[in-house]
Parts: C-alpha cells; sequence; structure tokens
C-alpha cells in the first residue's frame, strides 16, 4: 500500500510540474470538435472494441458489441455501473441488495463473473466500479468464452481504463447533489520527457454522499494513476494503477408488502431503514491493483499484447440486518404490549461481521500475425491466458433471535451486536484457471469476413471450511465460436454468429459426491450493423437465441444432491440506433424484446417466465447544443427509460409453494441542462424527474426500491 501512495504521488508531482510548463499553450477543443470525438451506444469506435482481443473494426465484427463512450457518462452523469449501461440494448436492471453492481445481459444475470477491466476478469468481488476513472464501456453480449473463457452465457462488460495522452491537460470539478453529495475530481495529464516518450496521467475522485434511505451513505477515495512509456515507434509499455477506498454504511431491502404488493396497513415509506439507525450497518472495502499493458509490432504483420494484473483486495461489514419473515396474522394484544397487526412487524438475521482478504492475479499474452493464402486475407490470432484467485473469509449470520422491527412505528437503538452464543465460521478459496485461444479472421475482398476459433480451459478449485481443505475439483471444456460478416455497402454489413459458453459448477456435486460438468450455454444470431463514416448515423439490429444447458437443480428427492436437468432459453430482438440529423442534434435510441423461459427443470415451472426479466426495455436520448450565436454552446438533454413488467421469481413446480408476483413495468425520465464557456462548463442533471416508485427486484423479504427523483449540478475547470 504504500508503494502504491508512493506511486501516486510521483505521478501527481510529474503531472503538475508538466502542467505548468505546457498545460496553458494548449487550445482548449471548441465544442464541435469535441462532439466529433463522442462514441455513443451502438456507436462505430475507430479504436475497435479491447474485448475483442483483436484489431477488427465492428462492421468486420461477427459478435454484437456496444461501447459507451467517456462522454456519454458524462452526459448522463452516471456514477453507478447499472446507470451507464441504461441505454445498451439487451440489458436491463438487476440490483444487488441495492448497493453492488448487478445487471442482466439478454435475460440472463450477469452481476458476478461478467466485469471485465482492461481485456482482464476484475473478480475481487467488489461493490461498484468507479466510471470516472474509464474512458469507455464495452458491452460483448452472448458468449465470450471463445477468447475470454469462463463466463456467463449472456456476456460481459469490459471497463477501459483513461490512458495517458500526448498533450498535457488538467481538467478540474466539483458536484454537488441530492442527499449532501459533493465530489470533487481531478484528471492530470503531462509527458515527462521532451520528446513525449514518457507520459502520465492520474485520475482521482473524492465523494461523500448520503442514499435516499434513511442513515446510509458512502465515502469514496478513488486514484488511478497510469504511465506510458514509448519505446519505440513499434513498442509500447502501459503501467496501470488503481486503489479505491469505500467506507459505507449500506442500506437492506425492504419487504414486499407496502412496496411492490398491497399491505393492509398502507404502503411503506422506501426511505425506511431496515437497519437500525442507531446502530447502523457499517462496511468498509479497499482494493488496489497494479499491472501493465504491453505491445510490440514485431513487424508490418507480426504483434505481440500482453495484458498483467495483480489485485489485493479487503471487504468486510457489520450490524447488516435483512428480514427473514412478515407476521401474516394478527399477534393478540397483551399486559406489555398492545396488538400487533398483520403484515406491520418483521423478523430480522443479523449479518456480521464478515471479513474477506484475498488476491487475484491474471496475464494473458497473445500474438497476431496477418498474411494471405490466394485470394483470402487472414489476420491470426493465438494466445494463452492464467488466472489465480485466492480468498479467505471469517463470518457470522445471527438468525437465533428474531431482531423484530415495527414497519409502521419503528423503534432503533435496540439492536447493537450479534448474539455472543452464535459462532463464527470460517471459509476459503483457491481458484486456477489456464487457457489456451486461437482464432482466424479471414477475408474474401471487402464483402465477406468469416471468423473461426476456438478455446481450451482448464479451470480447477480447493474449497476451505473450518480450516480444512476439500480435495481438488477441475472442470475442462472446449468452447468454438464461428461467424460472418457480409459488407452491404461501405457503412453497412450483414452479420452472423454462433457461440459457447462455459461456467464450472464447482458447489455441486451429484448423488456420488461428484462435481458436476461445467453449464454450457450456446448462442445463435445474425443481424445488421451500420456505421456512416462521418458519424453521423451508427447502430445495429439482432436476432438472438440463448440456450444454457447443464443447469444445476436440486434433486427432487435427495438433499443436497444436484442433477443436470435443467435448461433455460433466451429469444429476443435488439435494436440501438445514434443519429446526428443535424448541428448540435444528437439522438439515441434503443430497444430490447426479451422472451425468457425455463424450458426443463426439475424444480421450476417449465414454460414459466424467468424471474426478474422485463419483456420489453426502451431508452431514448436527446441532445441539442446551441452551435453558433450569443447563446452557442448552451444545450439541453432529455431522456426516457421504460421497463415492462417482470416476474419477481421464476415460478416453482414443488407441490404449496408460493407462486411469484409481478412487479410494475416503469418509466424514468431524466433530464440535463448545460453550458460551456471558455474553458469552463457547468452541467445539471436531474434523473427520475417524475419521481416514479418502482422496483427493479423484488421477493417477499427482499425487494430493492429504485432511487427516487435526485439532482446533481457540477462545475469543471479545462486546463
Amino acid at each position: 500500500m504504500k508503494s502504491l501512495a508512493r506511486l501516486t504521488g510521483a505521478l501527481l508531482s510529474a503531472s503538475c510540474l508538466g502542467l505548468s510548463a505546457g498545460a496553458r499553450a494548449q487550445p482548449a477543443p471548441d465544442a464541435d470538435s469535441k462532439r466529433d470525438e463522442i462514441i455513443v451506444t451502438g456507436a462505430r469506435n475507430p479504436d475497435v472494441a479491447m474485448a475483442s482481443k483483436a484489431d477488427i473494426p465492428l462492421l468486420e465484427n461477427s459478435q454484437a458489441i456496444s461501447i459507451v463512450s467517456q462522454q456519454t457518462l458524462i452526459d448522463r452523469r452516471a456514477l453507478r455501473l447499472g446507470d451507464a449501461l441504461a441505454g445498451v440494448a439487451g440489458v436491463s436492471r438487476n440490483n444487488t441488495y441495492g448497493f453492488f453492481d448487478g445487471f442482466n445481459i439478454r435475460g440472463f444475470n450477469a452481476s458476478s463473473g461478467a466485469t471485465y477491466l482492461d481485456g482482464l476478469l476484475d473478480d475481487t468481488g467488489y461493490g461498484t466500479s468507479e466510471m470516472s476513472g474509464l474512458e469507455r464501456v464495452e458491452v460483448v453480449k452472448g458468449p465470450a468464452s471463445g477468447l475470454l473463457g469462463l463466463g456467463p452465457l449472456s456476456g460481459i462488460v469490459n471497463l477501459v481504463s483513461k490512458r495517458p495522452q500526448e498533450d498535457a491537460f488538467l481538467d478540474l470539478g466539483m458536484s454537488a447533489g441530492s442527499y449532501d453529495l459533493i465530489e470533487v475530481r481531478a484528471d492530470a495529464n503531462a509527458p515527462l520527457t521532451a520528446d513525449g516518450t514518457l507520459t502520465a496521467r492520474l485520475a482521482a475522485v473524492y465523494r461523500d454522499q448520503d442514499f435516499f434511505v434513511h442513515s446510509s451513505g458512502q465515502k469514496r477515495i478513488f486514484l488511478a494513476p497510469s504511465l506510458r512509456w514509448q519505446m519505440g515507434s513499434r513498442t509500447s509499455l502501459t503501467l496501470l494503477g488503481r486503489y479505491q477506498r469505500d467506507d459505507i454504511r449500506p442500506w437492506s431491502p425492504t419487504t414486499a408488502y407496502g412496496t411492490a404488493l398491497p399491505n393492509p396497513n398502507g404502503p411503506l415509506p422506501i426511505s425506511l431503514s431496515i437497519n437500525d439507525t442507531m446502530y447502523p450497518a457499517v462496511q468498509k472495502n479497499d482494493y488496489w491493483n497494479l499491472g501493465y499493458v504491453f505491445d510490440h509490432q514485431v513487424s508490418e504483420a507480426v504483434a505481440v499484447h500482453q495484458s498483467l494484473r495483480y489485485q489485493d483486495f479487503h471487504n468486510s461489514w457489520d450490524n447488516w440486518l435483512f428480514i427473514t419473515g412478515i407476521n401474516t396474522q394478527d399477534i393478540p394484544a397483551t399486559a406489555i404490549s398492545p396488538l400487533i397487526p398483520a403484515y406491520s412487524r418483521v423478523s430480522r438475521a443479523f449479518y456480521g461481521p464478515y471479513e474477506e482478504n484475498g488476491t487475484y492475479f491474471r496475464v494473458d499474452t497473445n500474438a497476431s500475425a496477418r498474411f494471405d493464402t490466394g485470394p483470402l486475407n487472414h489476420y491470426l490470432l493465438a494466445g494463452l491466458d492464467y488466472g489465480r484467485r485466492r480468498s479467505d473469509n471469517y463470518n457470522l449470520y445471527d438468525t437465533s433471535n428474531p431482531y423484530y422491527l415495527n414497519l409502521y412505528a419503528p423503534v432503533y437503538g435496540t439492536v447493537s451486536t450479534h448474539n455472543p452464543a452464535v459462532p463464527f465460521s470460517t471459509a476459503g478459496s483457491r481458484t486456477r484457471q489456464l487457457g489456451l485461444y486461437v482464432q482466424d479472421h479471414i477475408k474474401l475482398g471487402d464483402v465477406l469476413t468469416v471468423t473461426v476459433g476456438g478455446r481450451w480451459d482448464d479451470a480447477s478449485a480447493i474449497n476451505l471450511s473450518g480450516g480444512v481443505a476439500s480435495p481438488k475439483t477441475k472442470a475442462t471444456a472446449f468452447s468454438p465460436r464461428a461467424g460472418a460478416t457480409l459488407a452491404l455497402n461501405e457503412w453497412a454489413s450483414l452479420y452472423v454468429n454462433y457461440s459457447k459458453s462455459f461456467t464450472p459448477q464447482f458447489s455441486y456435486r451429484d448423488v456420488d459426491q461428484k462435481v458436476l460438468p461445467p453449464e454450457r450455454g450456446i448462442n445463435y444470431e445474425g443481424g445488421v450493423k451500420i456505421a456512416r463514416s462521418d458519424g453521423r448515423l451508427t447502430g445495429m439490429m439482432t436476432l438472438f437465441s440463448l440456450t444454457r444447458a447443464n443447469v444445476a437443480t436440486a434433486d427432487a428427492v435427495l438433499p443436497n444432491v444436484y442433477v443436470l436437468t435443467g435448461e433455460q432459453r433466451t429469444r429476443g430482438i435488439e435494436a440501438e440506433m445514434a443519429w446526428r440529423p443535424g448541428s448540435g442534434i444528437e439522438l439515441t435510441a434503443a430497444y430490447t424484446y426479451l422472451d425468457a423461459k425455463v424450458t426443463a427443470d426439475n424444480r421450476l415451472r417449465v414454460g414459466s417466465r424467468l424471474g426478474s426479466v422485463p419483456r420489453h426495455i426502451v431508452d431514448l436520448w436527446a441532445r441539442y447544443t446551441i452551435p453558433s450565436g450569443p447563446l452557442a454552446n448552451l444545450g439541453a438533454g432529455a431522456g426516457f427509460h421504460h421497463e415492462s413488467n417482470r416476474a419477481a421469481s421464476t415460478a416453482s413446480a414443488v407441490a404449496g409453494a408460493l407462486q411469484p408476483f409481478l412487479l410494475d413495468g416503469y418509466v424514468l425520465v431524466d433530464g440535463s441542462i448545460f453550458y460551456r464557456f471558455d474553458d469552463w462548463s457547468v452541467q445539471a442533471n436531474i434523473r427520475n424527474i417524475f419521481n416514479e416508485r418502482y422496483f427493479p427486484t423484488a421477493s417477499l423479504t427482499r425487494t430493492t426500491p429504485g432511487e427516487p427523483r435526485t439532482f446533481m449540478v457540477s462545475l469543471q475547470r479545462h486546463f
């Protein structure tokens, strides 16, 4: 930690020294030139998607890839990853306890094992990703196992860090808003040598905010230093560091009665704290990483790339209370207590203390070669990656007392700690993964491309419980991928894609106590992509079908035994577009249709809708900037986001089980107004203007409210 602090300090000092010499000599970009650099959802990125590992233009890439630019993050003032993904077709909200990043891609949960940072899996269990340190966000839809290895069928999200640039600059900003939000941020970049071979950058944020639930909030410190060494015209090395510390007072999900469902006692405010406000829940997270990206162009045809990262993480919490039940009948009055009406009192479990420490290491090395065989032009990529993760934790989950709370007359200050008679448990894991991949992107003239490839993975895990290690379990798989594109003209192409996914199931065992084979997924899709060279019209439309096979389901008779009878399928349509019809006008639109259902299972009802998946998702965003005249650079933006109703959970086939209820659809309207003058800019954003009351995910005891109306005002100075 001390070494990271010294590196951060050195980079900041170097940046400031470089800026003092050269910052004011750099002219601020005018509004038109700056907006020309925008990459919106669905737009074609001239630098291609990093997550694809290959230098393939998006019109020639047979995968569906959406890119959210840094400018889009600023326009919408996205503080959370879920907010950043709101305009991406195929993505829907899936809050996890209301604080952790959570989202679905194409109807399947992608909250775990689907977030990458600079092309490497970011598997630290951390709560939320910081948006201010990013150049952009890439969403690869459908399986990415053919290149990236084990992961969900739905797709992955790759976060691309800010990197050093050639010119010196310093951006200083601050924001204030609802719930006592205060944010201070800096982005400093400077060349460290006269010839520009060594450049440094530092992105930094301090944020202090409350949440809309009583006695909850967060303080965050974020630092992202980077250093680029241009060793020559063909070789570069970029060091990337990141430090993040969160001090959080988290809130807990509430009950569905009085929120997503009626309650005979009346509606409940979403600001109601389930935690004890006198002894609030506390969560502390520390995370740092250090790595590099190395690129060497051996010749015009051959290149070598390596990415490496080491991460250290620490997560802890205490005094976190979660609802376990609610009284469904009146509780008669006694000599010491009044009548307690039905559906007015909940029981709670005490979670904490919990303490986890871990490390994570990943390295990916590949080589590419371009060559011809007759009329065919080949772009061959082959690589090897390796990852290992180690974590240990101790944990206490106390259900020995009911820890009652009256929802309509809450009394706090009664739950200061857990029952001391409840013992701690200890656990840990040691995982390892090795992958070998190869891909050939073949072009026939300027019209047809065919991409074929595959990856072999070998993964293993050792779990610890009470200090005792389980036998090592292993899983191997081959994940193929094939696709093609057909150019219709210079700015439009048709594409088709076939791919498979691979997800180990180390925690599920059969009747012989053998680990179940990996969950597999298969994806078929096809569509059209559009990307005009002037950037005025970009987008894509996709038809897809995803099937999860080998889904582990509980045995109908034997406890703690699982069988491979589960299968789930999602079919749908995705469409997204970005259009600039005239000077200063920008429009983006995204639509998704999802038909997600259970097709085979022991415990879930075959044919039922998958839980937390809406059928329809619509997102619109419009922005207008006055291009000239006395009000030049004054502008406004407006957004509309709709998700239709969804089942709160997937229906059970078990006799007597409660059937899921429906969550209402909702519409969110956002707005912004902004003005740029000289090197200053000011922007005001309002989210959920009409204060829509909505619940993205819910169960009877774990219902997550959506954020109410909030505002934020930001001021920034460019040097």
